[in-house]
């Protein structure tokens, strides 16, 4: 599942709901309780999985986390409990968030949830003793708040891609929320005025959902994908297509780079 073409998400794919997912009792405190997933794209050498998921109410077993997961909650209310100091962090529908990998906690849920994900799962690379940061990043309490200094994070570099330009010079800005130990795996807001790219191989793996305004991928056959606020897409690297904004777009983004 790991063709290069621009994947549109739906919240509820054909089919969505009607075989659940085998699970252990080990996994969870709680009942076992009925999930179901649809996966829009695998790469197994990568650790790289974006689909839709969703569960009846659970409280899972506490353990560090052992990826690197960015989250939109479609629907229902989660709460993450840090193990080491208690605290309790409540997301909700209509937030972007991430786990880092190697967090110590605890998913706690009552009721209905669904939501996308992007996990970064690397078969080679080992959750960090030490995560990058210790709590969930909630890339729509930032946005919400409009301080750069919300969450703290760890800064370090991140990589510079650019794009070839055919018209406009984007008035681009953003924020980068995370950032995993490796550098490979980054989130965070963006932003931009009008401008359109060149036909090009896309240069990283990446999700995108969209804040606000509108954002046209035009595909290596000259095929129009338009998405607009509430819409979710992945663009795996290598892809042939191109970029277009009208007037304005703002998006959550989760990024892998990769070296295939």
């Amino acid at each position: 599942m790991s063709e290069k073409k621009i994947i549109r998400l739906n919240s509820t794919p054909k089919g969505f709901g009607k075989v659940a997912d085998e699970l252990k009792s080990d996994m969870f405190e709680s009942a076992l309780p009925t999930q179901h997933t649809h996966s829009y794209y695998e790469d197994d050498e990568l650790g790289l999985y974006i689909g839709v998921w969703d569960t009846t109410d659970m409280v899972e077993s506490a353990a560090p986390y052992a990826c690197d997961e960015f989250m939109v909650l479609l629907e229902g209310q989660a709460t993450i409990k840090n193990i080491k100091t208690g605290q309790l962090e409540t997301v909700n529908a209509g937030d972007t968030f991430i786990i880092p990998k190697g967090y110590d906690c605890q998913w706690q849920q009552t009721g209905y949830l669904r939501k996308f994900y992007l996990i970064s799962e690397h078969p080679d690379e080992i959750a960090p003793v030490v995560p990058t940061f210790e709590g969930i990043i909630n890339i729509s309490e930032v946005h919400r708040s409009s301080s750069k200094n919300s969450i703290a994070v760890k800064a370090s570099a991140i990589p510079n891609t650019s794009f070839v330009m055919k018209s406009g010079k984007p008035v681009k800005k953003g924020q980068h929320l995370y950032q995993d130990d490796t550098g490979n795996f980054f989130s965070g807001i963006w932003q931009s005025q009008h401008f359109e790219t060149e036909q090009q191989a896309f240069p990283r793996n990446e999700f995108i959902y969209i804040q606000s305004g509108e954002l046209e991928c035009i595909d290596e056959d000259n095929q129009s994908h338009k998405f607009i606020q509430g819409d979710a897409l992945f663009i795996p690297k290598g892809t042939l297509c191109h970029w277009r904004v009208a007037e304005s777009v703002a998006t959550f983004y989760a990024v892998l780079q990769s070296d295939n």
